[in-house]
């Protein structure tokens, strides 16, 4: 196994200097599973799927289920979490509640991918019902405490921990879950994009946010902040100082702008800015092992092509209509 079940510690910061806070949360052990499942899910390799993802994921579940912490009403949550860099470590925040449901999602269809331990997937379906999960809060917002605390809340913080669920995460998308993901739009309204939220990497951030929501408009202000207020002359990007996460981060959350994939269906310029009417782009990766294409003019899509190692029914949403069509084969 590549883990222990009895011990799982991820540092969250990773400096070529040396750990500056010595910050560690193990929660960041499910962040790091998430990887081994999307891995599987853009490139449809079982091989790698049984013998690299199956193993973490199995342990890292194992080592949650363990340990999670059961409230009066039954919810369980996990003990000591954190919503990253902001606020107090309390019990189940809603970083810390969407890690584990996610974990224990990518884990369970691992298993019935791979026909794996029935007994175990019981567990996990239980145990995902039980997690207290996203809440509402007085003023619209997607809560990132169990309790509301508004100077935090309503502040211009760099993180948006709390929208795991919307990027990278699943659990809140805008067609199965559209009053929370209009409390996701509340509270990344809120958070601005003045002083601590003029990061490099909060803008690439905020742009995969925004494309999940479905507002280009906001997706691509993003992509200008950055540009304006974040890169420097050679196009570094700048936290302060550089960091290269800015840099890496944007493209991901241009691709979130062209091309959704996460919600079970390939959907077209889910976000597309009024600024980019006409255009194409090629080579974008969807879950399920699909290359894509597309062309758009007038912002609406007039060609496109999916490919995969083999012929394979997908359903696409093309200009607001749900089709299923058979990929191609190609590179």
């Amino acid at each position: 196994d590549v883990c222990s079940s009895d011990l799982i510690i991820s540092l969250t910061h990773i400096h070529i200097i040396g750990n500056a806070k010595g910050l560690y949360f193990a929660g960041d052990s499910a962040w790091l599973a998430q990887h081994f499942w999307e891995h599987y899910a853009f490139s449809n390799d079982k091989t790698f799927l049984r013998e690299s993802a199956w193993p973490w994921l199995r342990e890292v579940s194992y080592f949650w289920l363990g340990r999670l912490k059961e409230l009066p009403d039954g919810k369980l949550v996990v003990p000591n979490a954190w919503s990253h860099e902001h606020g107090p470590h309390e019990d189940g925040t809603a970083h810390a509640q969407q890690l584990m449901w996610d974990l224990f999602t990518n884990t369970l269809e691992t298993a019935k991918i791979l026909g794996e331990d029935p007994e175990f997937q019981q567990k996990l379906t239980d145990t995902r019902k039980r997690l207290a999960g996203p809440k509402i809060g007085s003023w619209g917002q997607l809560m990132e405490w169990m309790e509301e605390k508004p100077d935090l809340e309503k502040s211009n913080h760099r993180h948006t921990s709390h929208l795991f669920a919307v990027h990278p995460g699943k659990q809140i998308t805008l067609a199965a879950t559209p009053e929370l993901a209009e409390a996701a739009r509340v509270s990344l309204e809120k958070r601005g994009e003045i002083g601590d939220s003029r990061r490099s990497w909060t803008w690439a951030w905020r742009t995969a946010l925004w494309a999940r929501l479905g507002e280009g408009d906001k997706a691509q202000s993003m992509i200008r902040g950055l540009l304006t207020h974040n890169t420097l002359a050679n196009l570094f990007t700048t936290h302060p100082p550089f960091q290269i996460d800015g840099n890496l981060g944007i493209t991901a959350g241009m691709a979130e702008i062209f091309l959704h994939s996460h919600a079970g269906e390939i959907s077209l310029l889910p976000a597309l800015p009024k600024a980019w009417p006409t255009g194409s782009v090629t080579g974008l990766r969807a879950r399920g092992g699909y290359t894509v294409d597309v062309e758009w003019c007038d912002g609406v899509v007039t060609g496109y092509r999916i490919t995969s190692t083999a012929p394979t029914k997908v359903r696409v949403v093309v200009n607001g209509e749900t089709k299923t069509i058979t990929s191609t084969t190609g590179k």
